[in-house]
């Protein structure tokens, strides 16, 4: 199965390649591992797959199943003889179709496509060849040159893309003997045979040497290992970013050292060997610059010169300094130290020794923190102490003035009670006064109205003695003329109006004759 992850994995990235579009965009990882744990042999199991529909189905669909049945086929074929399951990515191409069939039951492929079976068959073969270069040349955005074989002189056409050519870090030489990791293909408009590189890599401890030391070269003019330029590991960093890969006991190794801090871990499982290592490690780095970490910290374990090339790579190096947080880089090595290393801000040996720096800080953070509480907890049992006795002796001084003011309370109430019955007595004198006053003013008011009772029967008496009324029922008038009571004659004279007032009601008369009395 994990033959089959390698070759998914492989034809993934060929045909991002070619598209110029990101990975996952061709094929989710997790589609990829249920495709090995399913095995689908038709569009509906593969499209039963999250991540496979009818559009991703239509664009790869047939290619997936066909890496799915040769997979099967060839162990199958390993099974029969008796065999392991290969391991190798080289394949063995059989026909698929018989030539002794019937011609007219025969199966008539147009050359173009002819030529792309060939090309499915060729794809399937994923292989590293050594060769010294011939004939290299730079043509728009590929790399042409020629791998010739040194003991017999045969010759393989190979064609780069000059980002993966730049990803390598290698010049193209005449002479120069290198591996080249790819899959074969014939490029239809042409029919030219040529096999499509992936990686490149130098052959030999002293090529690599040599690469090594002319940019360790450049990296030193530059000061990008200067002692300067190295940033400071944060004291107390909680969101760690980590690249390397999940296989292996580096990985183990580090996470079991790494302190309870409550640490955050953003982890990307890379590839930390060989040449298409370059290209996870830079899409890790990138992949980490979008996260929000305080460190990152890239780990492996030690290795020859030639296999820690991917850490000596110009654009990984270059990447690793220009990383914004601080960077940690625990590689292990024979004797070369990975350039990697020079430009990061540090660069402990082992995975045990990167936990011990990461942890530094939180534990002498603790350690400060315990002698803090030590010193709190004495200095809080001092102070709790003083206040203590400050407050005994507050209390014992509160007692003697309660029980001061309580002295002053007592006189204070017992004159209040005298006071209060000289009060009562004094009330008691003015009640016994008011009373006899009350008896003396209802005394003098009921003789006064006596007396005005008497004078006013009195008057009334002389009132009704005095009643004009009474005169005017024993046979006496009243004259009186315009409102005006007349008493002598001589004031009315002949021919005048005047009033008669009786006893029982009024008469109207006039003067008509008159005799005034003589004087």
């Amino acid at each position: 199965m994990a033959n089959l992850r390698s070759t998914l994995l492989a034809w993934r990235e060929q045909e991002a390649l070619k598209k110029g579009v990101e990975l996952f965009r061709v094929l989710p990882t997790t589609a990829i591992d249920d495709i090995v744990r399913t095995l689908p042999k038709t569009k509906e199991e593969l499209t039963a797959i999250k991540g496979i529909k009818d559009a991703k189905f239509a664009a790869y669909g047939h290619a997936i199943l066909m890496i799915v049945k040769e997979h099967e086929g060839r162990v199958v074929r390993s099974m029969a003889d008796n065999t392991k399951p290969e391991t190798s990515s080289l394949v063995r191409i059989e026909p698929s179709l018989p030539d002794d069939l019937p011609r007219d039951t025969r199966t008539i492929f147009s050359v173009s496509t002819y030529l792309d079976e060939v090309n499915r068959m060729l794809f399937r073969m994923h292989a590293p060849v050594r060769g010294e270069i011939t004939s290299a040349k730079i043509q728009g955005q590929a790399a042409y040159f020629s791998l010739r074989d040194k003991d017999d002189g045969s010759a393989l056409s190979v064609f780069m893309w000059n980002r993966d050519l730049e990803l390598s870090g290698i010049v193209l030489e005449e002479g120069l003997e290198v591996i080249v990791t790819g899959r074969s293909e014939i490029y239809k408009p042409t029919g030219r045979y040529s096999l499509r590189a992936e990686t490149i890599e130098l052959v030999g401890e002293g090529a690599w040497k040599k690469a090594y030391d002319e940019l360790k070269r450049a990296l030193l003019a530059e000061g990008l290992c200067d002692v300067s330029r190295k940033r400071a590991l944060p004291r107390l960093p909680e969101r760690i970013g980590l690249i390397t890969s999940k296989q292996g006991a580096v990985i183990h190794d580090f996470l079991n050292n790494l302190g309870s801090f409550g640490y955050h871990i953003t982890f990307c499982d890379t590839r930390v060997e060989g040449a298409l290592a370059v290209k996870d490690i830079l899409l890790a780095l990138r992949t980490m610059e979008r996260k929000e970490i305080d460190l990152l910290v890239i780990v492996r374990g030690g290795g020859s010169l030639e296999s820690l090339q991917a850490f000596n790579n110009e654009r990984v190096v270059r990447a690793i300094a220009n990383f914004p947080v601080p960077t940690i880089c625990a590689i292990g090595h024979d004797k070369d130290v990975p350039l990697a290393q020079l430009v990061s801000d540090a660069a402990p040996s082992t995975p045990t020794a990167t936990t011990i720096l990461i942890n530094a800080g939180w534990i002498e953070t603790s350690r400060e923190l315990t002698l803090m509480e030590r010193t709190m907890t004495t200095r809080v049992k001092s102070a709790l102490g003083s206040a203590r006795e400050r407050l005994i002796s507050m209390h014992h001084h509160l007692l003697r003035k309660v029980e001061s003011l309580a002295q002053i309370a007592t006189l204070a109430m017992s004159e209040m009670a005298r006071l209060l019955d000289r009060i009562k007595e004094s009330n008691r004198l003015h009640m016994r006064t008011l009373h006899t006053l009350q008896s003396t003013m209802i005394r003098h008011m009921e003789h006064a109205i006596t007396g005005h009772k008497q004078s006013l029967t009195h008057a009334t008496q002389i009132l009704r003695s005095n009643d004009p009324r009474r005169l005017l029922a024993r046979g006496y008038a009243l004259i009186s003329s315009g409102g005006k009571v007349e008493t002598r004659a001589k004031n009315l004279p002949l021919g005048a109006t005047f009033e008669v007032t009786l006893f029982d009601g009024t008469l109207q008369a006039q003067v008509t004759s008159q005799e005034l009395n003589p004087k």
